[in-house]
């Protein structure tokens, strides 16, 4: 009777399949390894002794087989050592290797167990009968060998499956092949926040696109630094060697040369909402009509109609022309933080739900969101956070720019670079982008910067590890928070908000309310009754203020007329709806709202190190009071915040009580008399009461 055996998938195909041994008793070729594990080198040779083996004759195959057989247990006991051995995880290799007779008496381990090495794997390694049945002794929890003298293999650990990392959508993705079917009098809106992919889709897919079919593109950008990265894209994209050849008369032959050219010079257009400004004041109806000529206008970093109308008064002049070119041609409106205007196209049916595409901003690489509530604590998280590592700092003047430099100065020095717009009177003072920014990363320790560099710059920079900002504009701050663009999961970085109080939030109101929402009520009264405008100019101070602060309304270009700014307005409304939600909800919440939930569950309170250590010190110890005054002020950055004066008075013991809550601490006060007249007054830290 003859026992079956599983027969296994052979290598060499078909042909070979009759060869393979079925039954013990046939002079089959018996494989020197399972074909299933075998290495493409070992399955050569393997096929080389089959056609060895079809050359012998019947008394020869059976004397090949006894020598087989012959080998068989020596080369099993050989395998399974080496599969044990590799099942071993954080063991010696010595181990298993061929016991030393010299070294036994040296081995305390060996000692205890008879035969040395060669017992431990083989006690370890489960017999034959049992490898074929798929069962031994060890699977069972009850038959692991117990007691002296037994050295237990350690079992293999668990792996683990590694959870990749979820890919991020992009712009690409959604639209698909959608592009090829945009048409004249479409909105098509990239909503997504900064690193989805916006720019990519345009230079990379459209960009192509229009130069196959021999369209041309418009892109708009609100910023220089970002004007000039795209056009350095395109000319990396397009930059295409093309070999001219001409007749030399002394050579009596072609010689040919190689320039390099841009494929795309003349496919796409790169310019700023002002360039277009300027063009269309010029000529507006020549201007239309060659504007038309473009396939697509690709109006990028779109907020520039929320953010600039602050100080750029002719920001209505490109809504407007845009708004004139969408009857036209296919519009391309992209933004992170645009979403006023595109939520009104929405309700108003303005722009078809297919040609909205929608990303939600992505603030995975911020560790933690700090706020902090004064300049002594703000100067304190610029040096804690450039000792190890970039610091990037967004200010709200240049008079703040200049005091923090120099303050920094000291420790600093020649690791500090500041920039402004080149076309404000006061940029000498700065050193200029270039010396912020090249190639991506910040050349300096700490880089101190206006809103000028809040868009349109990216910074693939590892180093930076923390970004400030004093700003409390919600768009403004996404903006901000946009510029870091992380190369890896590991690259993080802390931010830190300037904090404002409700009071400071008021004056900001009324502010808004009286300097911009006021003049544009009472502007737009004045069509149905003249005499509320007049009125109102006639009010003591009003012209002047409206000179001075209004972005509203404003003269006209004679000087001797008002003219009002609709996107002005637009802005200051806003911000007026931000406001009154920090109100609402409080200042850190409410800012952190409109940036992105996703924030609030980051924050953190800000506590240095310093007073954390002082006060775990000083606990319940009695110190005179001046003593531990003096030491909590100055580690702990406390000032006065009532005291409006540039030397801030010592802030008092409440002032100081309400700082340290965020410690877990507070101070008490006691006094005692050490003569009928006299009396001395000490403070002591205690922990506050969970």
């Amino acid at each position: 009777m003859t026992e079956n055996v599983v027969k296994p998938h052979s290598p060499f195909g078909g042909v070979f399949d009759h060869l393979w041994n079925t039954q013990k008793d046939e002079l089959g070729y018996q494989y020197t390894k399972d074909p299933a594990f075998m290495t493409p080198e070992e399955k050569a040779e393997e096929c080389g002794r089959i056609m060895k083996w079809l050359r012998l004759t019947s008394e020869q195959k059976r004397a090949e087989l006894e020598v087989q057989k012959a080998e068989l247990p020596a080369q099993k006991s050989q395998q399974n050592a080496e599969t044990v051995k590799s099942q071993i995880p954080d063991v010696s290799p010595e181990l298993y290797t061929a016991p030393n007779p010299k070294a036994e008496a040296d081995s305390p381990a060996e000692a205890c167990v008879p035969g040395g090495q060669e017992d431990l794997v083989t006690a370890a390694r489960p017999s034959d009968d049992q490898q074929a049945a798929g069962h031994t002794e060890m699977d069972d929890a009850s038959s692991i060998p117990q007691g002296e003298g037994v050295v237990l293999i350690p079992p293999e650990p668990a792996v683990v499956p590694e959870v990749a990392e979820p890919k991020r959508v992009r712009i690409t993705e959604l639209i698909k092949e959608d592009y090829k079917s945009w048409r004249k009098g479409m909105r098509i809106i990239f909503d997504s926040g900064t690193d989805s992919g916006k720019t990519y889709f345009i230079l990379n897919v459209l960009l192509p696109w229009a130069y196959e079919k021999g369209w041309k593109i418009l892109y708009l950008c609100n910023r220089i630094p970002l004007r000039d990265q795209i056009r350095q894209e395109v000319e990396k994209l397009g930059r295409t060697e093309e070999k001219v050849g001409h007749w030399d008369e002394k050579l009596h032959r072609f010689v040919y040369e190689t320039h390099i050219v841009n494929k795309y010079e003349n496919t796409i257009w790169v310019e700023s909402y002002q360039w277009l400004e300027t063009f269309y004041e010029g000529n507006r109806k020549g201007a239309l009509d060659y504007l038309s000529t473009f396939r697509y206008i690709a109006a990028d970093e779109f907020h520039y109609q929320l953010t600039d109308p602050a100080f750029n008064e002719e920001t209505d002049t490109s809504y407007i022309l845009l708004e004139a070119l969408v009857k036209r041609r296919p519009v391309i409106y992209m933004s992170a933080t645009a979403r006023t205007f595109f939520d009104h196209w929405r309700e108003y049916g303005d722009v078809a739900q297919e040609n909205y595409y929608h990303i939600p901003a992505d603030y995975n690489y911020v560790k933690k969101v700090m706020f902090y509530w004064n300049d002594k604590e703000e100067a304190e998280i610029i040096r804690r956070e450039a000792r190890r590592g970039k610091v990037l700092v967004f200010v709200d003047s240049l008079a703040h720019m200049q005091k923090l430099k120099k303050e920094l100065q000291d420790e600093f020095g020649e690791k500090i670079a500041t920039a402004c717009s080149p076309y404000r009177p006061e940029a000498k003072d700065c050193d200029g982008l270039e010396a912020v920014l090249q190639n991506e990363k910040l050349l300096k320790r700490i880089s101190i910067v206006t809103t000028v560099f809040y868009n349109g710059v990216n910074i693939k920079d590892p180093e930076l590890k923390c970004i400030v900002s004093r700003l409390w504009d919600p768009i403004v701050n996404a903006q901000i928070l946009g510029r870091k663009r992380p190369v890896s999961r590991d690259d993080a970085c802390i931010v830190y908000f300037k904090g404002y109080s409700h009071d400071r939030i008021m004056e900001e109101r009324k502010r808004i309310r009286e300097r911009q929402l006021i003049p544009a009520s009472k502007w737009k009264e004045r069509k149905k009754k003249p005499e509320i405008w007049k009125a109102y100019l006639h009010q003591q101070g009003i012209v002047k203020m409206l000179d001075k602060y209004s972005r509203t309304v404003r003269r006209d270009e004679f000087g001797d007329g008002w003219i009002w700014k609709r996107r002005a307005e637009l802005l200051y409304m806003v911000q007026m709806e931000a406001l009154d939600l920090m109100i609402e909800k409080g200042y850190q919440w409410g800012m952190l709202q409109e940036v992105s939930e996703s924030l609030i569950d980051k924050i953190e309170s800000l506590r240095f190190k310093e007073l954390e250590d002082y006060i775990e010190e000083h606990l319940e110890e009695k110190i005179p009071w001046e003593v531990m005054r003096k030491e909590i002020v100055e580690k702990g950055c406390i000032i006065n915040p009532n005291d409006r004066h540039k030397d801030k008075g010592i802030p008092t013991l409440k002032i100081i009580n309400r700082s340290l809550r965020v410690y877990n601490a507070v101070v008490e006060s006691n006094q005692k008399w050490i003569s009928a007249t006299e009396r001395t007054r000490f403070w002591m830290l205690h922990r506050l009461q969970q």
